[in-house]
């Protein structure tokens, strides 16, 4: 429904644009019609502008609150009792290695349980997790395994059933993509206990910064690195000063086992299930923070078929979140006006890829009808159209590679920061590219079911981070690639954006506005682009074309080429 109303829509506007073509519908800009018409039309474009503001204000805030160090508390004599929570399905390519590294966290004997929550339904994947665990429960470890018997509740179900089989007052979450670090327990837990040793009772989750095992590994993971650099580092290290408020990310945090039960435990409720217990935690009057200083590694989703499928649920997720917990927010949280500002736009950050692809809808129609501020000074319009979305990108860019020194562990040379740096433009193009993929991911998180499936993200470890040997003898890491649904609707809307700006991009180069067809050749050109991708999970491109006999082919091909340029100069 969501596309053919916006093929209608869309429809409609070049009907519009056919039939008034440059005349701004007959209206002289100095005139206040046009200003009438021209500002609605605008809507879209200044509520981006409130969106990229708010994001400044946090980038710059940082240095304001977030940039110095969180100081953890005094460790009562008796340490507590953690239990660490390793929730799977089907993750045979990396169920090992996040087990092993559980198990290598450093903490007391005794003191320490593992649950591998598995919930996996391919038999060699339950069996490499049986055995690894009792490989572990050798070493004196307790490391139990859960096997339910359906998924019900997905994830949050999973984590929900091994809440009630653990007594341990702290439960940290790993997703099983993760490694987390030996001394990760040692350096999060005293964040839970003041400087005298006694418990800091209100705070519910300490939150770790995401880090990297495969950044470098392509385009695709620079560009995710980046944006999550800028998240992590900045925007939730300022929120967590600021405000005493992040989500939980659904792994590397700890949270305390009674704050979860008083806030009613996990709820299936939205595919977002941690960001939707955050909420109910900051409702219930508890803080959360975020401890930059401390980095859990992680894979980047290393496929375009694989990233696509978690953003899908995380977009389609906050907007299921949003009609969970807007009322409530607005209405019932007890809250200043800023801050109620602040935790608006925190929950309604989504909501800027609705905005995105109406404007990159309309804004053609605008340039070819006249009815864009350009008209009343091209200088002037091209600065208001193009400065924010700049600024916006070079500060988080910059600010992003500066800061995050925890994260990498190479020295912070003017190379290494201009290199990270310039992952802004594969992120550019990747975002791009996600444009009409988020914006139905949207629409069906806004109009679809609640109750939607959990699709999980295809895990390939294709970087494995070092680590202790088990038994002093080199394990050999499992591979296994699992079917990744792709959702045609999803596709649809990919190709219509591809050819409604393709052929805008005809009409301005007909027309001699040749910098408006440059536009919408890239916007076409980055949704082709990882579109062209569809099957790479399991080697492929364009659904069902064998990469490596694609590349087998076209080596000749390209290699005759050359020769042939090279004879002829």
């Amino acid at each position: 429904m969501p596309v053919l109303v916006l093929f209608i829509v869309t429809a409609t506007l070049l009907a519009y644009a056919a039939r008034n073509g440059q005349s701004a519908a007959g209206l002289s800009a100095d005139t206040w019609q046009w200003w009438v018409v021209t500002t609605t039309l605008h809507l879209p474009f200044i509520t981006i502008l409130v969106f990229l503001g708010m994001g400044i204000v946090e980038r710059l805030g940082f240095y304001w609150k977030g940039r110095a160090p969180e100081q953890p508390g005094r460790m009562p004599d008796t340490h507590p009792t953690v239990c660490i929570q390793l929730p799977m399905f089907n993750e045979h390519a990396v169920a090992r290695r996040v087990i092993e590294a559980a198990a290598n966290v450093t903490w007391p004997m005794g003191r320490l349980s593992i649950q591998v929550l598995d919930d996996s339904t391919d038999e060699d994947t339950r069996r490499l997790v049986e055995q690894v665990s009792a490989q572990v429960r050798a070493r004196g470890i307790d490391c139990r395994v859960m096997h339910r018997a359906d998924r019900q509740g997905y994830k949050a179900g999973a984590l929900e059933a091994g809440r009630w089989q653990t007594q341990a007052e702290f439960l940290a979450i790993f997703d099983s993509d993760f490694v987390p670090p030996a001394d990760f327990l040692l350096r999060a837990i005293p964040h839970f206990y003041h400087a005298n040793g006694q418990p800091d009772a209100d705070l519910a989750l300490v939150q770790a910064q995401w880090g990297h095992l495969n950044h470098n590994e392509s385009a695709l993971t620079l560009a995710q690195s980046l944006w999550v650099d800028d998240h992590h580092t900045l925007q939730m290290a300022w929120r967590s000063a600021a405000h005493q408020f992040v989500n939980f990310t659904g792994t590397a945090g700890v949270w305390r086992a009674s704050a979860i039960e008083a806030a009613g435990g996990w709820r299936a409720s939205s595919l977002v299930e941690d960001r939707e217990l955050s909420f109910r935690h900051l409702f219930a009057g508890y803080r959360t923070k975020f401890v930059k200083e401390i980095v859990a590694p992680a894979e980047l989703p290393a496929t375009v078929t694989a990233y696509k499928a978690q953003q899908k649920r995380w977009t389609q997720g906050w907007v299921q979140l949003q009609r969970l917990h807007l009322r409530t927010l607005l209405f019932e949280h007890p809250a200043s006006w800023l801050r109620r500002a602040h935790l608006l736009y925190h929950m309604c950050i989504s909501w800027q890829w609705p905005l995105w692809a109406l404007w990159m809808l309309v804004l053609p129609i605008l340039l070819f009808t006249g009815h864009w501020f350009g008209a009343l000074s091209q200088t002037a319009g091209v600065a208001l159209y193009l400065l924010p979305s700049v600024i916006w990108l070079t500060l988080s860019a910059t600010i992003a590679s500066l800061e995050t020194r925890h994260t990498y562990t190479g020295p912070m040379t003017v190379k290494a920061i201009l290199s990270r740096a310039a992952r802004v433009i594969p992120n550019v193009v990747i975002s791009t590219g996600m444009l009409p993929h988020q914006f139905t991911a949207f629409c069906e998180g806004l109009f679809g079911p609640m109750h939607s499936e959990f699709e999980r993200t295809p895990k390939a470890a294709s970087i494995t981070a070092p680590m202790p040997l088990m038994h002093g003898k080199p394990v050999p890491l499992a591979k296994r690639s699992y079917r990744v649904k792709i959702h045609w609707p999803y596709v649809l809307t990919e190709l219509f954006f591809c050819a409604y700006h393709l052929i805008w991009a005809a009409l301005f180069a007909a027309t001699g506005m040749i910098w408006c067809a440059v536009i919408a050749g890239y916007m076409a050109s980055c949704i082709l682009y990882l579109a062209y991708h569809y099957g790479d999970h399991a080697g492929k491109v364009c659904f069902v074309i064998d990469r490596d006999k694609l590349g087998t082919r076209l080596n000749p091909i390209m290699r005759r080429r050359r020769e042939s340029a090279s004879t002829k100069d």
